[in-house]
């Protein structure tokens, strides 16, 4: 997991300075920070939505709508929990890397 997670953050800091790049038509530390916040902060609400949906809290809604707007039988049914891909560690350490690297570089703006 350590491999995955540091794979994660290491494309994930291409793709910052790439979209700086790309929406800034420069690179520079606030162009830097800016989508570095953009892209660490959907990576962190991505897990945190994972953490929830697997916690079971949705399962409930999930199954009543399953029942009402499905022809499925009962043994089709799948709570949304066991739908949800497992691993949700990995988009939070790299989201949280990734903001921790955006704070180093506000504070040497």
């Amino acid at each position: 997991m350590l491999k995955k997670t540091i794979t994660w953050i290491v494309i994930t800091q291409i793709s910052v300075l790439v979209c700086a790049f790309i929406f800034y038509k420069r690179l520079d530390l606030l162009s830097y920070i800016n989508v570095s916040f953009v892209i660490g902060t959907i990576f962190i609400l991505i897990s945190m939505a994972g953490y929830v949906m697997k916690g079971r809290f949705f399962d409930i809604v999930f199954y009543s709508f399953q029942y009402f707007f499905s022809r499925m039988t009962e043994r089709d049914r799948e709570p949304l929990s066991r739908l949800v891909p497992q691993n949700y560690q990995s988009p939070l350490i790299t989201g949280i890397v990734t903001i921790l690297l955006m704070l180093c570089a506000l504070f040497l703006y």
